[in-house]
């Protein structure tokens, strides 16, 4: 442990003993003193780079057909950069920003030169000034080129894309070898590579990173002292991928180099494959997101931090933020960024970098506002300060008024509960301090209940909880009722959509299931379906709509029948969509499935005769129990034999379409 760390935590320690009731952005401000005397070049590199922000899909975005017109910056839907876009970054909180370059489309080659488009590199530069001029650090890297070419090389120096991936970087960095330290190098984006033989990931990522050290080191200028970013094999933080780059930027002895990985959770959590909760079970091993994020910052502190190489997580975020607006449960994905803030600002030497595509700051809005107001809050509030939330979810469902009042934990990290905006305490809440919990009054959550009427769902209140420090918690009071769905339509092709009557409630997780179990992309190995992918709610519509992806699925593809969607809400309620595949049509109704039974069983002393069973769908699996076995017995496979004259039932079990059926038969032996 650093000299500096140590002092850090008594000082703090001592500071909390004395009672003098410092907030917890206090406390972290103390935590966060940087003293260059404890810190390597690089920690301290990284740590006046503070929170960093991602100008995505803007330089980096790019039309791979070399034929069609090259729209530049605005190739991916976002609007050209501003000056007072960078400055509402600077606004925001931001001490960093990350500006994706992609040179592919944007240089010409001939006779094996390279050449970057001048005009392109002017405006990018321009971008990098205004930065600069907001007082930002900034990070240059070249982006999509790793996937677009650059993944096919070889190994070999001679090759093409070697020799174009060090003719990109010559250029690009004379171009900005004057620009002040306060610049830093990305080498490369997400490197990957196409498996060859004879040379491995690693070997083709470290001659990179070497062939862009030794160029930008070249290049005059500032280059010399320059910070570059060097990542692992696929910006991962694996053990092995990250002890990968370690043992190689150890070899260039080098203190003016910064490691990146980048950060999205865990993905059946980050994307929605039916995992919401940031502190859900992620299996049986008793992982969550909140632990997993935990082992990230170890693995970094580690490896690179104990080595004084500090730590550039260059994008991080959740896959689902922009996968509709319904897809992460939003109350879930706030205690997400609190946690990532709170973890990158105990640790000296990691930059959190926030990756916006266009669906964080609005970049058609004058004012550049957050698209998601409170997602925008957490991300600002989290680079320096811890916020509160509730235990549980920021949403309570009601089908009926209450007959009890509505206890509702808290996680305070260190701050002091306040009070509830506009909410009277000791007439519509009390709070319970020992146990750190707000309890709202039965009346109180009534009287806001029966102000809908009768046939009105929906939220019917939004309670702001207010803290000491942080961010305020909004817990919502929902009104459901039943949900119902009717036929469904569609093609294989095109998706299916099902009218649902949602009634207040909200989707948690969707199965799918065939005659004979799971079906679907990732049935192999998990029980969900991804949201937006594969399915999603369109709730001011009221449908239930299954993608064409799913259909695409070679478990699903090309197989008529029945599928069975059983879909669970927030609520605890559970619906069953049925849809029939015939060919490349799709119906469905509420419910398109006969239960199973048996016909009763005639047979002889000594003879066998077969179970006759109706609605088993074919992939079904069945087992057979008869209960008196010294009257009659049964085989695995349905044969019933009798064994002595008398009466008694068989037993059967049927699994199809992930539902269990038990139902019986009578057995008469005759003799």
């Amino acid at each position: 442990m650093k000299m500096k760390k140590l002092l850090t935590a008594l000082l703090s320690a001592a500071l909390l003993l004395t009672g003098t009731g410092i907030s917890s952005k206090q406390v972290q401000a103390q935590e966060q003193t940087r003293s260059s005397e404890d810190l390597s070049a690089s920690e301290e590199y990284v740590a006046a780079m503070g929170a960093g922000w991602n100008l995505g899909n803007s330089f980096d975005g790019v039309d791979t057909d070399l034929n069609a017109e090259d729209k530049g910056e605005t190739a991916w839907g976002n609007p050209p950069v501003t000056k007072e876009l960078i400055h509402a970054v600077k606004e925001k909180g931001f001490q960093s920003i990350r500006i994706p370059l992609t040179l592919y489309h944007r240089y010409t080659e001939e006779n094996g030169v390279c050449t970057i488009d001048p005009k392109w590199l002017a405006r990018y530069k321009e971008a990098v000034d205004w930065a600069l001029e907001e007082g930002l650090y900034v990070m240059v890297n070249i982006h999509h080129d790793s996937w677009i070419w650059l993944k096919e090389w070889d190994g070999n120096t001679a090759s093409s894309e070697y020799k174009r991936f060090t003719q990109l970087w010559e250029q690009l960095a004379a171009y900005l070898a004057d620009e002040p330290k306060q610049v830093c190098f990305e080498t490369i984006n997400e490197p990957q590579f196409s498996e060859k033989e004879n040379v491995t990931d690693q070997q083709r990522l470290d001659s990179l990173n070497q062939a862009a050290y030794d160029i930008i080191r070249k290049s005059g200028g500032n280059n010399a002292a320059r910070m570059i970013v060097m990542p692992t094999m696929n910006t991962n933080h694996e053990e092995e991928k990250v002890q990968g780059l370690l043992k190689f930027m150890q070899g260039l002895n080098d203190p003016n180099l910064i490691a990146t990985v980048h950060y999205y959770s865990e993905w059946v959590y980050s994307a929605n494959l039916g995992i919401t909760g940031f502190d859900e079970a992620l299996g049986d091993d008793g992982n969550t997101p909140r632990k997993a994020a935990d082992s990230f910052f170890t693995v970094l502190a580690d490896n690179f931090l104990k080595n004084d190489i500090g730590v550039v997580i260059g994008e991080y975020g959740l896959l689902g933020y922009d996968a509709g607006e319904d897809c992460l449960q939003s109350g879930e994905e706030l205690k997400y960024y609190e946690y990532m803030g709170a973890k990158a600002a105990k640790q000296d030497g990691i930059c959190l970098m926030f990756w916006d595509n266009g669906s964080g700051i609005d970049r058609n809005d004058a004012s550049y506002a957050w698209k998601k107001p409170l997602a925008g809050t957490m991300l600002q509030t989290s680079a320096n300060q811890r916020s509160s939330y509730a235990k549980g979810l920021d949403t309570l469902y009601f089908n009926k008024k209450t007959d009890k009042d509505i206890r509702i934990p808290l996680t305070l990290n260190g701050n002091t509960f306040t009070g509830i905006k506009d909410a009277a305490q000791g007439k519509d809440y009390t709070y319970d301090e020992k146990a750190k919990a707000v309890i709202l009054k039965r009346d109180f959550v009534n009287r806001a209940y029966e102000s809908f009427s009768a046939k009105e769902y929906g939220t019917f209140a939004d309670l702001v909880f207010t803290f000491s420090g942080g961010a305020p918690w909004h817990q919502y009071l929902v009104k459901y009722g039943t949900v119902s769905s009717g036929s469904a339509k569609g093609t294989v092709a095109d998706g299916i959509s099902v009218p649902v009557q949602f009634k207040g409630s909200r989707i948690r997780r969707v199965s799918a299931y065939a005659a004979d179990g799971k079906t679907g992309p990732q049935s192999g190995w998990w029980n969900y379906l991804q949201y937006q992918e594969h399915f999603y709610a369109d709730y001011e519509k009221d449908l239930f709509v299954i993608t064409d992806k799913f259909f695409a699925d070679d478990t699903v593809k090309g197989k008529d029948g029945l599928l069975r969607f059983e879909v669970q809400f927030f609520d605890g309620n559970t619906q069953d969509i049925w849809l029939k595949v015939s060919g490349e049509q799709v119906t469905g109704k509420k419910s398109l499935e006969k239960k199973p039974s048996v016909a009763d069983i005639r047979v002889k002393a000594g003879k066998k005769k077969a179970v006759k069973l109706a609605n088993v769908a074919d992939g079904a699996e069945i087992s057979y129990q008869t209960e008196d076995r010294k009257t009659a017995s049964v085989s695995g496979k349905g044969d019933v034999k009798g064994l002595k004259a008398g009466k008694t039932k068989v037993k059967v079990t049927v699994l199809q379409y992930g539902k269990v059926y038990k139902f019986t038969g009578t057995v008469q032996v005759n003799k």
